[in-house]
């Protein structure tokens, strides 16, 4: 029986019904059954006038290309809503939005699986007009600036049946593209042979790279539910692109390819050793306390790759769940060593795994060509000279020759490494093989890391347990019995820090002793001198304690020499660095070495006897380097005070080292010994590998728990307990530009700036700046972060070329005269992944005429976040790297790297003292709060420059774009951003490869 309603009453009703879901909130309801119970129960109720049912409804919407019909399914296209978002000047087309996580998971979708995307369907396709090329599945437009260039997507249907255009969305977040439809308006049929075209229009008056998607989605031929019916999507990917002349030259070298670590370690049942450089060394430094192995159990090896999934503890295997809970614990004294130990094991296991990208096949070896020692050969590995990986005198590797590779039975030659030069090792073999050695015989060779302060660590945690060290390690309370009177007067060496009050008050403490056995946090923020306040405190001990010996100790070489320098000034006589056997005498300062163990006339380091050491006021080591004195057994109660600077760059197991076996807790009226950490927990803490170990509390400095966790440390109504703990704050280092932002964000605006204000306005003045009397630059650069070989790593060539334009400003001769040129001392360039920081490098010893030029350019230090951690320069230049069009080409919030790190972000931002100019990506920057705050801070005072910041799309036609996105592709309703990453090794354990952090070296 025909209906009595027309197709026009039909499509009228239909579209009264989606407004009328619309207004009750349930417009996006797809269930077909559910939407007939809504219009029969509700709808009709209320429509006043006789209405169709709901299936003659239906099918009036669907001739009318105004819905998508199945069995089970609806979904309205809302001609007359959505023309004008799509088409809000009915020809001109506005990219950009705010989006969900769920319309990024659609977009992530779209970009893992955009092969399929690219494809035709049902004779539909994409027909490309203009200049372009199409590569790795993109439409590049390469633009001179300033000049447009105009591509035409032409959508044809070549099939035999017609189909329905009914979205198109073009997403793309910077100004540099437009797009222009066509005269017909959305839905809109198209014909066999027909076509709807897209005009896309690209110009830039800045180099970059600048990323949009263009997605159509259509309505196939045929009836709901036949073959070739339903939904279904045409996407194209495109990248303008505007190289500077320097950038071109940075491309990658060869595509990237990922690195198969190596599954088979070339040790076999027969292994030869070859002689260790210290075996017949005879120390008068006797240890008497034996040190276990501390190998992690096989059975947690086995279960790593199971841990490092994630299973939930309710789900897990018995055994995995009990792992889990012990992770999963807080720590506290009862389960301290296990919950530690486990950690270690952990880190340690991941160590094994990360060491094997660096193994080497068919390298050749030579003799040493430079000693003509006929006992050594020597072996090219890149990467030595920087840590990557940590190769030592003392430490040994492991080779194969590569014509036995195959061999049933092959012998495993052990070498021990006797030097290491620039990124030559020389090593020690087996008689055998240098018997039957020949220049240029190849080896498959395995690397391997010193287990010595795993050890150390895993002793100093049975320690504790025999010299009960709870009130140390979890205070409750000062027990109050002073050294000295409360009215003693302290005559400072340093006269300067009698100016400040919080240096006073933290060495007045420390002095008296009060604090014991609670150990004493001396809060160090960037450049307030905390240092400068350890080494006075130390000098004070010595002075007003004539029974006080003092260890003092640092995680770094670096940091125990800096100790030593100031200490010896005034303290010559009674202070002794003690270097480890595996130090390269040459990188050790010159005014220490008097006073350390190195023997100038033997050539070689010697460790004096127990009692000639115990001779010495103040001993110095490194915190790994401490464990000698413990296996030399040293009487517990020798140490009254032991200084750990730079502790919250330290695992807490690696500060038990210079405590445990050290220093003891006493009765009530003797509290023992003073512990004093000085350091900074908003800076970078220990360098971890693991992400469960990163995850559950290794990553915790001892300085840190003890802040975070513990209530003697907290901050009150009235600031800090300044008998346990005293924040300085006083910096002395930079312009109070360059300090607000970390300020504010990290230190609650405590802060004072108090630097030298001739120094610090060097560069208030500087022609460059974007606007005078702001010493601060963010240049924005839509950049696109590449990789290249085998390296992990990401580097991003227009960043580099930026930062190597503003060098050239920098340390080009003065045209004013009398003023020197800026000495390549007193810039340093970071950038948080190793690949950047080789092509900044290459940039200016080797790419630019005058930066390669400059005698003293080698003195310009380019370095990762963590090398620059506890030093300053005059100015620095930061570049950010990464663009992370990973996904879809707009999604900013996947892939942000080390950004997420606030402390990674303070210390790159804090070392600068008269300049900081930062080159990065401000669409990706802004979606890290802390970079956020930075950006808008330079915004606002006129320290932007480079490309602009995207338009903002109208609130409400943002809010109705992302009502129309959503309708796309139910089955994505329930899909995670994470659901999508890209096949590779992301988060913490990927972020140590694309970082590739330097491998620790500090015996």
């Amino acid at each position: 029986m025909p209906s009595k309603f027309s197709c026009r009453q039909l499509r009228e009703t239909g579209q009264r019904f989606e407004n009328f879901l619309v207004d009750r909130g349930q417009d996006r309801e797809t269930d077909r059954e559910r939407l007939r119970t809504i219009y029969n129960q509700d709808f009709k109720t209320s429509f006043g006038t006789p209405a169709p049912g709901f299936s003659s409804m239906l099918y009036g919407m669907k001739i009318a290309n105004l819905a998508y019909v199945t069995k089970t399914r609806v979904r309205f296209f809302g001609l007359d809503r959505w023309a004008d978002v799509w088409f809000p000047e009915k020809r001109r087309m506005k990219p950009g939005l705010e989006m969900s996580k769920h319309h990024r998971s659609l977009l992530a979708t779209i970009f893992h699986d955009r092969a399929e995307y690219m494809h035709g369907k049902h004779g539909v396709n994409v027909e490309v007009q203009g200049p372009h090329e199409a590569r790795d599945g993109q439409l590049l437009i390469r633009l001179d600036l300033n000049r447009k260039e105009v591509l035409t997507l032409r959508l044809r249907n070549g099939g035999t049946q017609p189909v329905t255009l009914t979205h198109l969305f073009p997403f793309c977040r910077t100004p540099q593209f437009s797009f222009c439809n066509g005269d017909r308006e959305l839905p809109c049929l198209l014909g066999p042979g027909e076509c709807y075209e897209l005009h896309v229009h690209c110009k830039t008056s800045f180099v970059g790279y600048f990323p949009a998607t263009v997605l159509w989605e259509l309505l196939g031929p045929g009836e709901p539910g036949s073959e070739g019916a339903g939904t279904f999507y045409i996407a194209r990917f495109l990248a303008a692109v505007a190289h500077s002349p320097l950038a071109a030259q940075l491309k990658p070298t060869t595509p990237f390819k990922r690195t198969q670590v190596s599954r088979n370690p070339v040790v076999t049942r027969r292994i030869e050793e070859g002689e260790r450089p210290d075996r017949a060394k005879n120390y008068d430094l006797e240890f008497s306390l034996p040190l276990g192995t501390y190998y992690p159990p096989p059975r947690l090896r086995q279960l790593l790759p199971v841990l490092l999934r994630g299973t939930s503890i309710f789900t897990a295997p018995k055994e995995i769940a009990e792992i889990k809970a012990q992770l999963q614990t807080t720590l506290k004294w009862r389960n301290y060593e296990v919950k530690l130990r486990l950690l270690l094991h952990l880190e340690e296991l991941q160590m094994e795994h990360d060491i094997r990208h660096y193994d080497l096949e068919s390298v050749p070896m030579t003799w040493d060509p430079i000693d003509r020692n006929p006992r050594l050969l020597t072996l090219e590995v890149p990467g030595v000279a920087e840590s990557r990986p940590s190769v030592l005198r003392g430490d040994h590797l492991f080779a194969l020759l590569s014509s036995e590779t195959h061999h049933e039975d092959p012998v495993t030659y052990k070498g021990f490494v006797h030097k290491v030069e620039l990124d030559r090792v020389k090593l020690s073999f087996s008689t055998s093989l240098l018997s039957r050695f020949v220049d240029g015989l190849t080896f498959k060779v395995n690397f391997t890391f010193n287990r010595q302060p795993l050890r150390v660590q895993h002793r100093a945690l049975e320690l504790t347990g025999r010299w009960p060290l709870e009130p140390m390690l979890f205070p409750v309370a000062s027990r109050g019995v002073p050294l000295l009177p409360s009215d003693v007067k302290l005559k400072l060496y340093d006269r300067s820090l009698e100016s400040n009050p919080e240096q006073l008050q933290a060495m007045k403490h420390i002095v008296m002793g009060t604090t014991r056995p609670a150990p004493y946090i001396i809060f160090g923020p960037p450049g307030t001198g905390k240092t400068v306040t350890l080494v006075e405190a130390i000098k004070q001990v010595v002075k007003h304690l004539p029974k006080a010996h003092i260890l003092a100790c640092a995680p770094s070489n670096s940091g125990a020499d800096l100790l030593c320098q100031r200490l010896r000034v005034h303290l010559p006589s009674s202070i002794y660095r003690l270097l480890a056997p595996s130090r390269d005498i040459h990188l050790v300062p010159e005014d220490i070495k008097p006073c350390c163990n190195w023997d100038a006339k033997k050539g070689d380091f010697v460790f004096p006897s127990k009692k000639k050491l115990q001779e010495y006021r103040v001993l110095i080591t490194t915190l790994i380097t401490a464990s000698r004195l413990v296996s030399a057994q040293f009487p517990i109660d020798h140490f009254t005070h032991i200084f750990i600077d730079e502790a919250g760059h330290a695992m807490e197991p690696e500060s038990l080292v210079a405590i445990a076996g050290l220093m003891e807790v006493k009765e009530a009226d003797n509290p023992g010994g003073q512990l004093v950490l000085a350091g900074d927990p908003r800076q970078l803490g220990p360098v971890l590998r693991c992400p469960l170990t990163q995850k559950h509390g290794l990553g915790y400095s001892l300085l840190e728990r003890l802040l975070t966790f513990n209530a003697l440390y907290k901050k009150g109504p009235d600031g800090y307990n300044p008998q346990f703990i005293t924040k300085l704050l006083r910096n002395y280092r930079s312009h109070p530009t360059i300090l607000d932002v970390p300020n504010r964000l990290y230190y609650d605006g405590e802060l004072q700036a108090c630097a030298d204000v001739v120094d610090r306005e060097r560069f208030c003045r500087w022609e460059g700046l974007p606007r005078q009397d702001f010493p601060i630059i963010f240049h924005g650069v839509m950049g696109k972060d590449e990789r290249e070989g085998n390296s992990p790593s990401f580097f991003n060539p227009e960043e580099a070329a930026t930062v190597t334009s503003y060098l050239k400003q920098l340390l080009a001769p003065s045209s004013k005269k009398g003023k020197a040129r800026l000495s390549p001392r007193s810039v340093g360039v970071i950038s948080p992944y190793r690949k950047q920081v080789e092509k900044i490098r290459y940039c200016i010893t080797k790419l630019d005429k005058q930066l390669r030029g400059l005698d003293d350019i080698k003195d310009l230090k380019v370095g990762s976040v963590e090398e620059f951690q506890g030093q300053e320069r005059s100015v620095i230049l930061i570049s950010t790297v990464r663009s992370s069009q990973s996904f879809v080409q707009l999604d900013l919030d996947f892939n942000l790297g080390f950004l997420k790190n606030p402390k990674r972000f303070n210390v790159a931002v804090t070392r600068a003292k008269a300049l900081l100019i930062v080159v990065g990506n401000p669409l990706l920057l802004g979606h890290d709060p802390d970079w956020k705050v930075f950006l808008e801070f330079c915004k606002e005072n006129g320290g932007y420059t480079g490309c602009p910041f995207p338009a903002k799309l109208d609130l409400q036609q943002g809010q109705n774009l992302l009502q129309g996105l959503s309708k796309l592709s139910p089955s994505t309703s329930g899909l995670k951003s994470h659901d999508y990453l890209p096949q590779e090794r992301e988060g913490e354990e990927g972020l140590s490869l694309q970082v590739e952090p330097e491998w620790r070296n500090e015996l």
